[in-house]
């Protein structure tokens, strides 16, 4: 998703006093983030310490305590860790879902996550829309993206999504789903590709389309809080100075990293760029063993659709890691940014793909 900054006040641990903080809302990181500075002169001291994974594959340890929340009126407390001073705040996934708020990157904001027990105060429209989904049947992959395109609303050209429930057990370091893969017929829309780079590579980068391309200038302006792009690219020299950027890139999906094919060789820079531009996404399990990715627009025609959900599925399969147990795909369901779900007939749909889902 795309980031954007969110005004809250973090407070002191008996509550006595709050702190104005601008952090960068990211459901891609867990926890929220702030420097250590900004938490010990608020008086927290850590309460624990934990290993956390970045997205290059290092462990780190960290610090984190427990510290009081202000938003919209409402105080809670949640799990913060302490981070570097030049860290930007962050604002979690764990302690959004606390405030029952949800990002809209559309309209840069938070907005409310009411949950199942308020569904009868969804609107007319999307009550319409769900009157035409069957919720006790399946859907063949053909049949449910003519059911989701028939269903969307909105007045904008809303993604298109695949949501799949896996069998794994992503506590274990070999039941981890991560992978990337260049969608037939793209996903619609233009995404800005930085890359790493210096001498012939930045050169080759340029003349690739590459919106942003530099070095420790880029570096720095990144530790400063920039992140007005949506992919990363780096080649393997750059990638000793890149690494000081995991606690910031990490989290949010953005580090660059040989197994998303996101360090490359200066010769591979105008593919890699051209395939980021034209859409290329990356899909991994999240902490509930979910895989959340977008793989077109309403307006695509429903082959293309089709196609591009077949190629997902495919890559997701061929991708399945080593110590899966048991049943891999429990569940798919696609759905418009707005609209209900579809579920999908598991058999009809994995017997399009070329590998084993079992």
């Amino acid at each position: 998703m795309g980031t954007f900054t969110v005004a809250l006040e973090f407070g002191t641990p008996d509550r006595s006093r709050f702190e104005p903080v601008r952090a960068v809302a990211d459901s891609g990181a867990l926890f929220s983030w702030l420097p250590r500075n900004t938490l010990e002169n608020l008086g927290h001291a850590p309460a624990l310490r934990r290993t956390f994974v970045l997205a290059d594959g290092r462990e780190d340890e960290r610090d984190v305590a427990e510290v009081p929340v202000r938003y919209a009126g409402e105080t809670l407390s949640t799990l913060c860790v302490f981070g570097e001073e030049e860290t930007p705040p962050i604002l979690g996934a764990l302690t959004m879902e606390q405030f029952l708020v949800a990002p809209d990157p559309v309209h840069r904001r938070l907005i409310p996550v009411r949950g199942l027990a308020l569904m009868a105060q969804r609107g007319k429209k999307y009550r319409a829309a769900l009157e035409k989904v069957d919720r006790s049947r399946t859907y063949e992959p053909k049949e449910a993206v003519s059911l989701v395109k028939g269903t969307a609303y909105a007045n904008f050209d809303e993604s298109v999504e695949l949501h799949i429930r896996t069998g794994l057990d992503t506590r274990h370091a070999d039941q981890q789903l991560r992978g990337t893969l260049v969608l037939p017929h793209g996903l619609g829309k233009g995404q800005r590709v930085l890359v790493f780079a210096e001498g012939e590579a930045a050169r080759i980068a340029e003349q690739g389309g590459a919106d942003y391309v530099g070095a420790d200038d880029l570096i720095k302006r990144i530790e400063g809080g920039w992140l007005e792009f949506e992919v990363a690219l780096g080649v393997k020299e750059m990638m000793g100075k890149v690494g000081r950027l995991g606690r910031v890139l990490g989290p949010r999906g953005l580090m660059p990293n040989p197994r998303t094919n996101t360090v490359v060789e200066p010769q591979d820079l105008p593919k890699a760029i051209r395939d980021s531009k034209q859409g290329r996404v990356e899909f991994r399990t999240d902490r509930t063993n979910l895989v959340h990715v977008p793989f077109g627009k309403v307006s695509f025609a429903e082959e293309a659709l089709v196609e591009n959900l077949g190629s997902l599925i495919d890559a997701i399969v061929r991708e399945k890691p080593s110590g899966a147990k048991g049943q891999y795909i429990r569940s798919m369901t696609i759905t418009t940014t707005m609209g209900p779900g579809v579920k999908l007939d598991i058999a009809a749909t994995l017997s399009t793909t070329t590998g084993a889902a079992v």
